[in-house]
């Protein structure tokens, strides 16, 4: 079940922070510490997998929403609202299929992961509202299946979202490695006996 969008916005913050957080951190842990906590979920490859079959998605939608004509619904009665609200979606799906297809290439780029699943999930709460008014002022069947192709890849979006908040749990778990190790060279450091420079011997003699 997918996490309702201000949910998902709190655990992508944390996410986001985390992530970079890492990213400034020296990577000093040794390779029996990291080898323990590499992402459980998916890998590099079925990220790009899931980021094509989400741009194929937004293709897919691309094509319906030409068929929506919100500025003819005003003069059904209708909001003019609804026409900036059917503008917004249309963009919104444009940049969702052109940050999948650059994850798909780029399956690495973990904060463009991040980023792209915030547009998703705003994107999903703002095509809800829409398709309300398509229902009531144009064509309930256009709705349906605009819904449909909106939900049609679910298992992606659920599966990347579980990806990245496990990668957040791991990036947290390093961190916390990394800043015991740095506590102990702390405390290493603290007990060394401090070396202190002896005085000079004085000499003694006649100057000539």
């Amino acid at each position: 079940m997918r996490l309702r969008p201000a949910l998902f916005a709190v655990f992508m913050a944390a996410a986001v922070s985390c992530w970079f957080a890492v990213r400034a951190q020296p990577q000093n842990t040794s390779s029996t510490d990291r080898g323990s906590m590499e992402p459980a979920y998916l890998d590099s490859t079925q990220v790009a997998t899931i980021a094509h079959d989400l741009a194929q998605r937004s293709e897919r939608l691309k094509t319906l929403f030409e068929q929506v004509h919100a500025a003819e619904w005003v003069a059904k009665g209708a909001p003019e609202t609804y026409v900036s609200q059917w503008s917004s979606v249309a963009r919104q799906n444009s940049a969702i299929e052109a940050d999948m297809a650059s994850i798909a290439q780029h399956p690495e780029a973990m904060s463009d992961v991040m980023r792209a699943l915030f547009r998703v999930h705003r994107f999903d709460a703002d095509v809800t509202g829409l398709l309300g008014g398509l229902r009531r002022y144009q064509n309930a069947s256009l709705a349906d299946q605009i819904e449909n192709a909106a939900g049609s890849d679910q298992q992606s979006v659920d599966s990347l979202q579980a990806y990245v908040l496990d990668l957040a749990s791991q990036k947290e778990q390093l961190l916390g490695i990394e800043d015991k190790e740095a506590q102990r060279c702390r405390s290493v450091l603290a007990n060394q006996p401090i070396a202190r420079p002896t005085a000079a011997k004085k000499t003694s003699g006649t100057s000539k």
